[in-house]
């Protein structure tokens, strides 16, 4: 038998022992160094990849009438979500979601793409899912990694007082609305944000407050084990209380019914506005986002516009109520005496002019003083007055009302309205093409280029009112009182329109007879019929009266409805005598 001689010595022994030796030692100082000096860095970098932080919501506030009346609540929902890690093939495993919930894979694929904000945060893709449907997801759990069902707070409207164009409604934030957004917020697309009416004004009050849940997960991601240390609670948003009272506005609204317009109640003394109605409207649970294309662009291609809040947001020639402009100017500058009388004798011409301007009564309304003009509406009398007052002083005593100005009201996206100036006709017309004169005969009547908003017309009778101390208009109830800046107009000035405004409703004759009530309330107002390009023309009523030591005003606008004190005052009148009634019974309560 062959043998092979050993021929390693010594030194090739300890060489290797040696090398055994260093490699085994640098094992242990680096196992040392990681488990005892570096401890604390790499115990918490463990912690993070085992640890993941969980957000947790809680319900948004509610929105309450003024007598606790719930105009908008919280119901719980469930919502789906996708981990885009997670997904195996996506393709197929929304094939199955598409099949459990009826909703097509290109709409899964579109609310992937736009709600998606990175490959580790859950993206929502259905919502308002039932129990079945979260029954069948569950069976298929397998072949569904990714995908989880949470519960929800969706908005639940008042079934009666789903009035969209106060109220507002919730809009799901997508990628590209996050970076506008406040930051301190913590908004993550798919969330739910205030988007318009008092929503969105009051964001931040009825937004809740996220909190923050840590699970456990294994190295697969996978939830092992709930950690109940360190988590932060959710708490619900506050509540908010609004001025409106609901069975008003309900009233209101059904007095609109078929029509057109606007309907506003406001509390003169303080500036809360006890109805806003705005007609047509439409049903809040469009946005529970389960209204189709087709819905969508019917609702915004309907020719009586129900997505526009006419009440800030309509702009209307504001009609005879402007000849109380023309009053003002006339009485407080000492231009005539009120006391005096002009011949109407149903058509005016200027000086110098061969157009002739007609009074809404043909055969005209004989001798008329201040008072008459106003009560009954005269045209004559303020074609004729108008020429005393000069343009600039006009349209000043215009914007001191506060048209051409925003009234502040706690809602977002008022308009200004119009008022034209000198520069303005320069602008339209050219220098040449209009005359002082002319456009004054327009404008004393509140027509031609002048434009309101409702709101705009609510706060120029709050000013009468209150003979120019007058509180900011608002909604919520708890908003401290604010007030325009003064109108400083003699007392006999005051008093002049306003016994004026008392003949239209109260004595025979006044345009707005048809508003008197039977009580002992003494209702103050104006009509006005306003002229429309594109229709029949728009009655308007204006008005204010006095019940238990406080005072409330109203505006009635009816939409291509014809004669003011023929349409719009019985409504007024209607409304006058329901509030009463109203404080007669919670008086007796």
């Amino acid at each position: 038998m062959l043998k092979i001689e050993n021929k390693a010595d010594i030194f090739h022994y300890r060489t290797l022992l040696f090398v055994l030796f260093f490699s085994i030692s640098i094992l242990l100082s680096r196992y040392f160094y990681l488990q005892v000096i570096d401890y604390e860095r790499y115990s918490s970098k463990s912690q993070v990849n085992s640890i993941r932080a969980k957000a947790t919501y809680a319900p948004r506030g509610l929105i309450l009438d003024r007598n606790g009346v719930v105009l908008v609540e919280n119901y719980p929902t469930y919502i789906l979500t996708v981990t885009p890690y997670k997904l195996s093939d996506k393709d197929s495993q929304f094939k199955v979601i598409s099949e459990i919930t009826d909703i097509s894979i290109e709409e899964l694929k579109r609310r992937y793409k736009k709600y998606n904000q990175g490959r580790f945060l859950p993206t929502v893709i259905a919502k308002n899912l039932t129990f079945a449907e979260i029954s069948q997801i569950e069976e298929r759990r397998l072949e569904l990694k990714g995908f989880q069902y949470k519960r929800f707070d969706e908005r639940l409207y008042n079934d009666v007082l789903n009035d969209a164009h106060f109220l507002g409604y919730l809009r799901e934030l997508d990628r590209e609305s996050l970076p506008f957004l406040d930051k301190s917020q913590l908004y993550r697309a798919g969330e739910l944000i205030g988007w318009q009416g008092v929503e969105k004004q009051y964001e931040k009050q009825l937004r809740y407050s996220k909190g923050v849940d840590y699970i456990e997960v294994d190295t697969f991601g996978r939830e092992i084990n709930r950690i109940n240390e360190n988590n932060i609670p959710a708490y619900p948003g506050n509540n908010l209380i609004l001025s409106i009272d609901a069975r008003l506005q309900q009233f209101s609204k059904n007095l609109l019914n078929d029509k057109k317009g606007v309907i506003l109640v406001s509390d003169v003394d303080t500036g809360d506005i006890l109805t806003m109605v705005s007609n047509p409207s439409y049903s809040l649970d469009i946005y529970r986002g389960e209204t189709s294309d087709g819905d969508w662009d019917s609702l915004l291609k309907d020719e009586n516009k129900p997505i526009i809040n006419r009440t800030i947001s309509g702009l209307y020639p504001p009609g005879s109520s402007f000849k109380l402009i023309t009053a003002f100017n006339l009485v407080e500058d000492g231009l005539l005496d009120p006391e005096d009388s002009l011949m109407c004798t149903g058509s005016y011409t200027p000086p110098g002019s061969s157009n002739t301007f007609k009074c809404w009564k043909e055969d005209g309304h004989g001798l008329v003083d201040l008072n008459m003009a106003i009560a009954q509406s005269c045209n004559v009398y303020f074609y004729e007055t108008v020429q005393l007052i000069k343009l600039a002083e006009w349209t000043n005593t215009a914007k001191t009302f506060g048209f051409n100005f925003k009234t502040d009201i706690d809602l977002p996206n008022e308009l200004i309205g119009q008022i034209p100036d000198k520069e303005f006709f320069i602008n339209t017309y050219g220098r040449w093409g209009w005359s002082e004169r002319g456009v004054l005969l327009n404008l004393t009547l509140g027509q031609g280029d002048i434009l309101v908003t409702p709101l705009q017309s609510l706060r120029y009778i709050n000013h009468i009112a209150s003979k120019g101390k007058t509180a900011k208009l608002k909604l919520n109830a708890s908003k401290e009182i604010e007030y325009y800046e003064d109108i400083n107009f003699s007392e006999q000035t005051w008093q002049r329109v306003v016994n004026g405004l008392y003949d239209v409703v109260n004595v025979d004759g006044g345009s707005g007879w048809r508003a008197k009530q039977e009580s002992e309330v003494k209702l103050y107002g104006k009509t006005s019929t306003a002229e429309n390009p594109h229709g029949e023309p728009h009655a308007w009523f204006n008005g204010f009266f006095d019940l238990n030591g406080k005072t409330y005003s109203l505006v009635v606008l009816v939409e291509n409805g014809g004669g003011g004190g023929a349409v719009a005052s019985p409504i007024a009148g209607k409304i006058v005598s329901f509030f009463t009634d109203l404080n007669i019974e919670m008086a007796e309560k």
